[in-house]
């Protein structure tokens, strides 16, 4: 079945693979990050932006990302990536885009190690983030999203070297620079057609399908599943009852299993605090997260973090 077998509750990750590289072997590395303060360049927020040349069978580990997007520019050799457990194997002239709130894992080949630039960003304007949500939509599954585009890879390599370099007029230049790059990113998705749903997949599941979606790609700003009224113009009511009868689980056990799942990978990557991702997943306190995270995992998130530190 269509839907059976898109709904995948849990990753199977576990602390001791996450964690065999705490950092990523790598020839040269340049990362400039902005995720505490998003840089604004023509209507474009900058997260992220940087170039990363991998040593052979280097991993960057799984994480998840935040509220953005995400471009992986393949500049030379080849590799994998993963997202929210579907691989896709990626190789030079290849661009790769991830979407909001995905977990993510990048695997280097032995023989012909990756090269890649990097690009985080979110759209300002509300016009182009209406595009970028049709591109979410039409273009979920992970090995719909890899395109090819010498401009777009030009303009960020462009971009890398201004704001490395830091020169006169540079921030003109990237509002020009980034502006260009999503139009050019929108373009290129509008050129790719959907893969289309089997004649056999009915409404009712198409319209879960589009469920699973929002919430996966919707999981910090998420407060409650009454939102996914206005997403779809049906009562919550309705959209319970469709759910449960078509993949056989409820939709809150859906959300919940998600934001638990995302809670595990944050925890794994030991950046937050515990309080601080009760509050990125929209849990009514720390108290009601561990109880949460201690009946799913069997065991709390404090033990979970130590026993992943233990397998760094």
């Amino acid at each position: 079945m269509f839907l059976l077998t898109l709904y995948c509750f849990g990753f199977k990750i576990f602390c001791k693979e996450v964690n065999k590289m705490a950092r990523v072997e790598s020839v040269y590395h340049l990362n400039k990050s902005y995720f505490h303060k998003p840089l604004l360049f023509g209507g474009v927020s900058l997260f992220q932006i940087g170039r990363l040349y991998c040593k052979p069978k280097a991993v960057v580990p799984l994480h998840i990302h935040g509220d953005y997007f995400e471009l992986t520019i393949i500049t030379d050799g080849k590799g994998v990536i993963t997202t929210n457990g579907v691989p896709v194997e990626v190789e030079k002239g290849d661009i790769y885009l991830s979407l909001p709130c995905e977990s993510h894992e990048i695997k280097s080949d032995s023989s012909s190690p990756l090269k890649y630039d990097f690009f985080a960003f979110l759209c300002a304007d509300s016009e182009k983030r209406e595009e970028f949500d049709r591109i979410t939509e039409n273009y979920y599954a992970a090995n719909s999203r890899v395109f090819h585009s010498e401009r777009i890879r030009n303009l960020i390599s462009g971009a890398i070297a201004e704001i490395d370099a830091n020169k006169q007029y540079s921030d003109e230049l990237l509002d020009c620079i980034f502006k260009e790059a999503v139009i050019h990113i929108i373009r290129s998705f509008t050129k790719i057609k959907p893969e289309k749903y089997s004649q056999n997949v009915t409404a009712a599941e198409v319209l879960c399908y589009k469920l699973m979606n929002y919430i996966d790609t919707h999981i910090y700003s998420l407060k409650t599943l009454k939102e996914l009224e206005e997403f779809t113009d049906y009562s919550y009511g309705y959209l319970s009852s469709l759910f449960k009868k078509t993949t056989g689980n409820s939709l809150n056990g859906y959300y919940r299993e998600k934001r638990l799942e995302a809670a595990r990978i944050l925890i794994t990557e030991n950046r937050l605090k515990s309080t601080e991702i009760s509050e990125m997943l929209g849990y009514s306190s720390v108290y009601a997260f561990s109880k949460a995270f201690t009946s799913r995992f069997s065991v709390s998130p404090r033990e979970y973090r130590k026993n992943c530190m233990k397998n760094l």
